[in-house]
Parts: structure tokens; sequence; C-alpha cells
């Protein structure tokens, strides 16, 4: 004889009781998922990579280009602000006359973060 509640239990689908962590969180959870969305992880990258020069104004282009997203679908860009900060961060961490490497391309990186800055106050006001 069979049991109705075996039948259905087969065809549930377990359900985690906490969320599931992303799949490039390290296991011991020192590392925090990235705050931003993808195109403030990719101007990440390429700041903390020493290929993004601020000395053309190239850091507003991307301000304009990420406002432009954002006002297409803001929930998408919740941890965009926490995003813009830790740009600015990474900005200023470059201005350390003791770095080695530093280059004349890095020369805008105080009005990039400051820029940086000013645009994760607009976003954190949105919401």
């Amino acid at each position: 004889m069979s049991d109705s509640s075996d039948s259905e239990d087969s065809h549930s689908v377990a359900r985690p009781s906490s969320p599931a962590r992303p799949s490039n969180a390290s296991s011991s959870g020192s590392a925090p998922p990235p705050c931003a969305c993808a195109y403030l992880q990719a101007l990440r990258g390429q700041i903390n990579a020493g290929s993004y020069a601020t000395t053309g104004g190239d850091y507003l282009e991307a301000i304009f280009t990420h406002r432009e997203a954002f006002f297409a679908f803001p929930p998408g860009h919740r941890g965009c602000a926490i995003g813009f900060s830790e740009l600015a961060q990474d900005l200023d961490g470059r201005q350390l006359p003791q770095v080695d490497g530093w280059r004349a391309d890095w020369d805008g990186d105080s009005e990039a973060a400051a820029a940086f800055r000013h645009e994760a106050w607009v976003i954190a006001n949105a919401f």
C-alpha cells in the first residue's frame, strides 16, 4: 500500500531556511558580496587593476551612463550608493604619494573620487 505523503515528499522542492550564498562567496564568509551593479563592479575592477584613467574625465561618462541604467531600473541599483563610495575609496588609495608606480593619468583621481561620493549621496537619497 502506498502512502500519499511519500509521493508528495518526492515532488516537493526543498526550501532553504536562509538565503543561498552566491557561488563566488568564500566558504569562510570573509569576503562580503559586492555592493553594486555589474557596471560599477567592472569599473572597480579597472580601478584596482590600475587601468582606469581619470585625467580625461571618463569618470563623468561613467556616472552619466550609470544614471541612465539607474533611472531605467532603480531596484537593480539599491547597493550602488555603497558601490560609488567604494570606488571613491579605491581612488583615494591610489593617491598616496608613497604608492610605487604613480602615473600621470591618475591626476584626476581626487576630482573623480569627489564626483563618485556625490553620486553615492544622490543614489542613497533616491531610495
